[in-house]
This record gives structure tokens, sequence and C-alpha cells, in this order.
């Protein structure tokens, strides 16, 4: 039923002394249900170790969230804003994470494995222990993130920025990423 159809119906049986009550699910009512709220305000939700893998979140507002142990492999996050979310230990692998804002989020021990966060914003924020093989991080803007201990085997650096970054004991075969500047 589309919502012009849905209010009017509505209406009608408040019209008509309906006792039935319609309410418009929540954002996270409808994530959960549907597994997609493209566009949603999510802030601060607690989505902590569920199950959201292909969710379409395209553009949704999840700063603050706690998404700390859910699964969000394949998820669609373009644009998303991430901002100081908890992501730690979630499963993000082959997640689109184009031109979203993970500053200041907490992706300690999350795998991003074959993610692709091209134009991402990274900065200010925590991979310590991550898996990131293979991940896509060309032109993303990793200043003041920290990669401690992460995995970052074949990971594509090209045009990142890495000001003040932190790849300290982070496991980066010799030849398999490059920062180029080509």
């Amino acid at each position: 039923m589309n919502q012009q159809a849905f209010i009017a119906t509505a209406v009608i049986s408040a019209a008509l002394g309906g006792s039935t009550v319609f309410a418009m699910p929540s954002p996270m009512q409808q994530l959960v249900q549907t597994n997609a709220c493209p566009g949603c305000d999510l802030r601060n939700v607690d989505l902590r170790g569920y199950h959201l893998a292909g969710a379409n979140l395209r553009g949704a507002n999840l700063e603050g969230a706690n998404l700390q142990d859910t699964n969000l492999m394949v998820a669609n996050l373009v644009g998303a804003n991430l901002r100081n979310a908890n992501l730690t230990a979630a499963y993000l692998e082959r997640a689109n994470l184009e031109q979203a804002n993970l500053g200041g989020a907490n992706l300690s021990l999350a795998v991003l494995r074959h993610s692709r966060a091209r134009h991402a914003d990274f900065s200010n924020s925590n991979l310590t222990g991550a898996d990131v093989r293979y991940a896509d991080f060309r032109r993303a803007n990793l200043s003041g993130a920290t990669f401690e201990q992460a995995n970052m085997q074949w990971a594509r650096l090209n045009h990142a920025r890495v000001s003040q970054t932190n790849f300290r004991d982070a496991y980066r075969p010799r030849m398999p990423y490059r920062l180029n500047l080509y």
C-alpha cells in the first residue's frame, strides 16, 4: 500500500469511529523488517549484534550508532554517515563504503576484507587489529587513523591521505600495496 493510500485509510477509519490506530514504522523497525532504510536517520541507534547482511543503508545517518559485532556483509553504505560509530568487531566483508564518513569511528577488530571504501573518510578512526585485506581505500582520507596490528595485505591505498596515520605493527608485506602518486 502506498503512503497516500495508507494515510487516506487511516483518516477514513478515524472519521468512521474505527478504533484502529495506524503508526508508521520507526526507521529502526523499517531496517529490521525490510533490511533496507536508505537515507534514514538512525543516529545513536543500538544495532549491536544484528544480522544486516546485504542491507541497503545508502546515505543513512548512523552517527554514533552502536554496530558492534553486527553483520554488514555486502551492505550498501555508500555516502552513509558513520561518524563516531562503534563498529568494533563488525563484519563488513565486501561492503560498499564509498564516500561514507567514518571519521572517529571505532573499527577495531572489524573485518573489511574486499570492501570498497574509495573516497571515504576514515580520519581519526581506530582500525587496530582490523582485517582490511584486499580493501580498496583509493583516494580515502586516512589522516590520523590507527591501523596498528591490522592485516593490510593487498589493500589498495592509491592516492589515499595518510598524514599522521599509524601503521605500527600492521601486516604489510613488502610490495602488496603502495602509496602511488600516479
